[in-house]
């Protein structure tokens, strides 16, 4: 009776189990279906209003989410840079501000603490620039020995140029601080040359040697020379090296270089004492003169638009045309790229004759610097008339070619050189070399308004560039015309020069290398 009375037991547990659950869940239904919810309908013009009158969190309030180094009240946050500056392993932080109480822009330096995993705030720095853009700060190892320095550049409101290096030491109280180790200042440019290093530095093995800091300025003018117009204007190259004893960077060398004389017109002119007077001049495209690969680079100067255009191949670099300071003998600029604003370039230009520049560009002082980059040298300007406009030719390429034959040679003042022109062929003889002949082909073509002689040496050692605008002298004759004598300018056929050119399909322009003034051998 017992065995038949346990499987009963647990139908019926089963039974009341299936009825329990069925039970809640019609209730839990019936709960849920009875309670009525609230819709609240929000028309588009309510939307509107209620996202504007959430609150956008201020600039400073964001900013201070962005760093790691404490705000203090009154501060905004500039920029950030994160390295270690104090040769202890772990990164630490420095930040450039504005404060409420001061114009001017402060760095603030940061050391991580890896006890409280913060960063302490300390010596802070106050630099002598009240804008942004013509400012920036960076650190790397200068003097060579594995410790980062800090470092500041710009243009100040003066229009000078000014870097500050600064490195982190301990006092004697075993706490960090800041020490200025090279304090300068120009009316032309600041760059630190940088120099390779070797493989134990890069390895960590040995120290490195310590980079330079060149300093470009203008030579003062006196008050009796300043009262002159035409007064031509020295440059002072100045060479400071660290100095591990008195742990400073101090002046190595000093050189002068003297300017070109310039044409009294064109001096006055152009150097009137005004920034949009040298724009002016500046305004178009200009050529590099010299160009060790080849390929020539072109700058675009337009003042109107503030832009300076990099032209290189089929690419190009646009960048603002930001500040103008005028030097004694040129001008210097300073300019942002258009596509990455943290990228400067500061272009420093002098006047060398009245249609030819120098050019040195530098950047940012994070990016590798040389003292000579392939964009610096000398330029021309490029106009889209001949360059040799003023001394049109009227003889032919076939009369250049008739002439050039029908001489024996083409001897230079002092014969040190001699051309020697046959049927497509020429011999160039020099006196003063160790190879003294030299041997080719050349050809006769019309570019634009001028004939251009082309060399192709037989051997690879030639001097001479591959092209040269040839153009007949001048000479003055009497005449008696009616019983009067007149002076008359006609062709030379015994003298000639070669200039060294560019060409273009349309046109030619001049480039560096020797000119050679030639004369007929009879």
């Amino acid at each position: 009776m017992k065995t038949k009375a346990i499987p009963l037991i647990f139908i019926l547990v089963a039974i009341f189990l299936a009825g329990f659950f069925f039970y809640s869940r019609q209730f839990a239904a019936k709960s849920e279906n009875s309670f009525t919810r609230a819709k609240v309908i929000t028309t588009e013009a309510e939307r509107k209003n209620e996202q504007e009158n959430v609150k956008i969190p201020a600039t400073s309030e964001n900013e201070k989410y962005e760093t790691f180094v404490p705000l203090l009240p009154g501060e905004t946050l500039i920029g950030t840079l994160t390295i270690d500056i104090n040769n202890d392993g772990y990164d630490d932080e420095i930040i450039v501000v504005r404060k409420n109480t001061s114009k001017f822009l402060w760095i603030v330096p940061g050391i991580y603490n890896s006890v409280s995993h913060e960063y302490n705030r300390f010596d802070e720095i106050q630099t002598k620039f009240t804008r942004t853009r013509t400012f920036s700060f960076s650190a790397m190892d200068l003097i060579g020995d594995h410790h980062n320095s800090i470092i500041y550049q710009g243009v100040d409101d003066d229009g000078n140029y000014v870097m500050q290096i600064f490195n982190c030491k301990k006092n004697p109280l075993g706490q960090p601080t800041v020490v200025n180790i090279g304090n300068f200042s120009s009316d032309g440019t600041v760059f630190i040359q940088q120099t390779e290093r070797s493989e134990n530095y890069e390895l960590g093995i040995s120290r490195g040697e310590s980079f330079s800091v060149w300093v470009y300025s203008s030579e003062p003018v006196s008050e009796a020379d300043g009262a002159k117009k035409n007064v031509d204007s020295n440059q002072i190259q100045q060479e400071y090296k660290w100095n591990p004893f008195t742990e400073r960077y101090e002046l190595a060398q000093q050189i002068k270089v003297t300017a070109s004389h310039l044409m009294a017109k064109e001096l006055s002119r152009i150097l009137d004492g005004t920034v949009e007077s040298f724009a002016a001049f500046l305004n178009g495209l200009w050529y590099k003169t010299s160009n060790t690969d080849g390929k020539i680079r072109y700058l675009y100067f337009d003042y109107n638009n503030k832009e300076i255009i990099h032209l290189f191949d089929d690419s190009q670099e646009v960048y603002q045309w930001d500040n103008s300071k005028l030097r004694h003998n040129g001008i210097y600029l300073t300019t942002v790229n258009a596509d990455i604003l943290t990228l400067h370039r500061r272009f420093d230009i002098s006047l060398i004759k009245a249609d030819e520049i120098r050019i040195t560009i530098r950047d940012d002082i994070n990016l590798i610097i040389k003292e000579s980059t392939m964009w610096d040298g000398n330029y021309k300007k490029l106009s889209l008339q001949n360059t040799f406009e003023n001394n049109k030719h009227t003889a032919t390429g076939e009369e250049y070619l008739k002439e050039l034959k029908a001489a024996k040679a083409w001897a230079t003042a002092d014969s040190e050189i001699s051309f020697t022109f046959r049927d497509f062929s020429y011999l160039l003889k020099d006196n003063a070399a160790i190879n003294a002949e030299q041997t080719g082909v050349y050809s006769i073509l019309q570019t634009g308004n001028d004939v251009v002689v082309q060399f192709r040496p037989d051997s690879e050692d030639s001097y001479l560039n591959d092209c040269y605008a040839v153009k007949f002298g001048v000479k003055q004759i009497t005449e008696v015309v009616k019983r009067k004598t007149i002076e008359k300018t006609v062709t030379d056929y015994d003298s000639l020069t070669l200039t060294p050119v560019k060409i273009s399909p349309t046109d030619c322009f001049a480039t560096e290398g020797r000119s050679y003034q030639l004369s007929r051998v009879k």
